[in-house]
């Protein structure tokens, strides 16, 4: 008779993650929810008044538990709900005037609760209320753990989507696995995976080297091995938007253009784990043509973007149009096309693409898609 499985113990971890407007105290587990308010006590030191603000349809139950907890350790807790809206100004304003309505200071706490959109208004809400007032996210999925606390996502402007960036303002970021339900079959997953690989491109050949080693048990859903990672992408992410460097900075964009632009083409067809290690996957060969990247590293990447089970597009796509997508994505934000691109593993810049090296590597990816 065999003897049943033992599931591996998940301990906390924690740990300080480098931002450009100083840094973030990340700390991660299962059942995080459970002492995060007596965390957060021992963090701001006398507790004053604490903005919980949840976006609608977040779990009534653990947030509920949540407040109790909150107020338990003498925060004094003023419930609202995030407004209603995209992740623009219009909704940042909105969540000022609910702020306002609460009497919120730049003593007091807000404690964010959502998924990307949700922590993103928060962030950028929060940087500027009274000044500055200390911001904790929670995020309740994957993708939001990642990205949220280093690289907010951009505001949208009307017609012109993510214009408006801004750095991440958080001070404390709690990832509770629970929580956040990363289900390596879910769509969802599997783009903070591929996140995960843009991550580790940009940041170091430790940090791809670290991934490599446990793509395996991090794709098979391990819960530690899933933990360990999702705190090492948030401190990789990190450690490249708060660089000194400019074009550095920039890489954190490594694959999102020709994402966003193959989703726009496909109108939302293609799933976003795919569009992106498409980028991801286009963006080296591009580096290998122009004989900045080598063969080996570009095979690297893709082997690891496979044994992750992060697949590739197979929708049909016309060439053209995904040319023109691309660069009307690019000359959006800057005069120049250029796009991020690895130089080597955990090297990446910004470089100068040009139209005949463009209109050939998309003309071939697109080639394979239809034949």
């Amino acid at each position: 008779m065999s003897e049943p499985a033992v599931t591996p113990e998940i301990r906390p971890q924690r740990q300080w993650v480098t931002l450009r407007s100083g840094s973030m105290d990340v700390r991660g587990g299962s059942g995080m929810l459970d002492h995060a308010a007596h965390d957060l006590r021992s963090l701001v030191g006398r507790p004053h008044a604490c903005a919980l603000v949840c976006e609608p349809g977040a779990a009534p139950a653990p947030v509920e538990e949540f407040r109790r907890d909150l107020s338990d350790q003498g925060f004094e807790v003023r419930a609202l709900e995030m407004p209603e809206g995209g992740c623009d100004l219009a909704r940042v304003e909105a969540l000022d005037v609910l702020l306002a309505e609460r009497d919120i200071t730049a003593d007091d706490l807000v404690v964010a609760v959502g998924g990307l959109e949700t922590l993103s208004v928060a962030s950028f809400a929060c940087a500027s209320w009274c000044g500055g007032v200390s911001l904790a996210e929670v995020p309740t999925d994957v993708v939001s753990a990642l990205v949220a606390g280093p690289s907010p996502r951009a505001l949208d402007l009307p017609g012109l989507p993510r214009m408006v960036s801004h750095d991440g303002a958080a001070r404390f970021s709690l990832i509770d696995l629970e929580l956040i339900g990363a289900d390596p079959g879910r769509e969802e997953t599997r783009l903070a995976f591929a996140l995960m690989v843009a991550s580790a491109m940009a940041d170091s050949a430790k940090a791809f080297e670290r991934l490599w080693d446990a793509a395996d048990d991090v794709a098979a859903g391990e819960p530690v091995a899933l933990l360990t990672q999702l705190m090492d992408t948030v401190k990789s992410r990190g450690r490249v938007v708060s660089s000194n460097a400019v074009a550095t900075r920039q890489s954190i964009s490594y694959g999102q253009d020709f994402a966003r632009a193959l989703r726009a083409v496909t109108a939302g067809a293609a799933p976003a784990s795919a569009a992106l290690a498409d980028g991801l996957r286009v963006a080296a060969r591009l580096a290998v043509a122009q004989g900045v990247l080598s063969i080996d590293d570009m095979l690297a990447q893709d082997e690891l973007l496979e044994r992750l089970g992060v697949g590739t597009t197979e929708l049909p796509v016309d060439a053209g149009e995904l040319v023109a997508a691309l660069r009307a994505e690019r000359f959006r934000r800057t005069n120049r096309f250029m796009m991020a691109i690895p130089r080597a593993i955990g090297r990446v810049r910004p470089a100068t693409v040009t139209d005949e090296e463009l209109v050939e590597h998309l003309g071939a990816w697109c080639a394979a898609r239809s034949a």
